[in-house]
């Protein structure tokens, strides 16, 4: 079995990145973090029992069939479904979680609180609902006025209770003014509606990038995805939460390495070509695994793509991520970085490390690749084999970085 590629977690890290986030929202604001998709390609399983152990309020998933994962980990906290649920019986695996009020649903529009009142009905259950409002990102929710209405209607039913209310940030890691604009216009529909909201109902916006933004953001409740892995989506350091700690390390090995002549092409389409007489390095990963392709729109100059060579499981250097990323496989420039007479020492590299700042971290490789962080780790193929681990080696990345660039990183 091919096991050269590892995918380390580190479940500490995770637990203490919620006590950071705690940390920062109070004893008073829920915590909510979001473990769609398999809690990313982390491990439903392994994931959500750290996270309830440190202090999770509830958890949010996209679909039907992660909640019933999720219910599967034996988990006695509320989960909320976040996609528009059309379809219950009470032979769904989700009706036991939603006959004990464990599993909350997402009500987006008039047509859709028809029929989960009427399968509230058919169901004989209390159905928890969030009504969902659109203020600006028109990817689910209802507008404003549809909203007061839904929202009278929730409250005069006897088969629905408003659990909570909630709206989702376009741009709340790229455009403070944009996010404003709809804090404003839901603050605005709350104010409206004061009268039909319970002390009670959980009100939710903030995401991960929006959390450090204050009280009037994070309201009684924050839903939180890259944040308990470990790293903000915000390019802003304003908006960045302190003390976070990446929890995932992916390391591989190099199984060729070989001389390329000044000049030849390397890769696919020969898109990259040595401008001296260089050292090549293969490793076996490529975007079928889940590394992300760097577009060539990108200009060269932009920050590269890297990947730390280890000896004894340290990173002892970085090389740049050469030609085209192939389905399997990629090619490293191990020329200046590692001595020509120890070359064979190098065995294994890190290809997303788990230091905060280093080259070759989630945000930093995301942004090398014009990607987006959720978006690299959501890809990592299951065939990567998961490892559970406490403690990892650690370096000042950012003075990887330097050297890298500054070709001084021979050893």
């Amino acid at each position: 079995m091919d096991e050269l590629s590892r995918l380390d977690i580190d479940l500490a890290a995770i637990s203490r990145n919620l006590g950071e986030i705690r940390r920062v929202v109070g004893e008073d604001c829920r915590i909510c973090p979001v473990v769609k998709s398999d809690a990313y390609g982390l491990g439903l399983q392994r994931v959500v029992p750290t996270l309830e152990e440190a202090g999770a309020d509830m958890f949010a998933v996209f679909a039907p069939r992660e909640a019933v994962e999720f219910l599967s980990t034996g988990s006695r906290v509320p989960v909320l479904v976040l996609m528009p649920v059309r379809d219950l019986s009470m032979v769904d695996p989700m009706y036991p979680g939603l006959r004990t009020g464990q599993v909350h649903l997402v009500v987006h529009d008039t047509a859709h609180l028809d029929l989960l009142e009427s399968y509230a009905e058919e169901l004989d259950v209390l159905l928890r609902l969030h009504l969902k409002l659109n203020t600006g990102m028109h990817r689910g929710g209802c507008d404003p006025g549809e909203g007061s209405a839904l929202l009278e209607r929730i409250m005069n039913s006897p088969r629905l209770h408003l659990a909570g209310i909630c709206t989702h940030f376009s741009s709340s890691s790229t455009c403070r003014e944009t996010t404003d604009r709809q804090l404003d216009r839901f603050e605005s529909f709350l104010a409206t509606n004061a009268e039909l909201i319970d002390s009670d109902c959980l009100l939710h916006c903030a995401s991960t990038a929006s959390v450090m933004f204050g009280s009037r953001f994070t309201r009684n409740m924050v839903r939180v995805g890259l944040g308990w892995v470990g790293t903000c989506p915000s390019a802003s350091g304003d908006a960045s939460i302190p003390g976070l700690s990446p929890s995932l390390r992916w390391t591989s090995a190099i199984v060729q390495v070989r001389a390329v002549p000044a000049g030849e092409p390397v890769g696919y389409d020969g898109t990259w070509r040595p401008a001296r007489d260089s050292i090549i390095g293969i490793v076996p990963v490529g975007y079928a695994d889940g590394y992300p392709v760097r577009p060539s729109s990108i200009e060269p100059s932009a920050l590269p793509q890297v990947v730390g060579l280890l000896r004894n499981d340290r990173v002892i250097g970085y090389a740049p991520v050469v030609g085209v990323v192939s389905m399997d496989q990629m090619t490293i420039d191990l020329t200046g970085v590692v001595a020509e007479d120890s070359i064979g020492s190098v065995g294994r590299v890190e290809l997303l490390s788990s230091v905060p700042g280093a080259p070759n971290g989630l945000r930093e490789l995301a942004t090398a690749s014009g990607m987006k962080p959720h978006a690299v780790i959501a890809r990592l193929h299951p065939r990567i084999r998961r490892a559970v681990l406490a403690e990892q080696p650690r370096i000042d990345g950012r003075a990887g970085l330097d050297r890298l660039q500054s070709g001084a990183n021979v050893v």
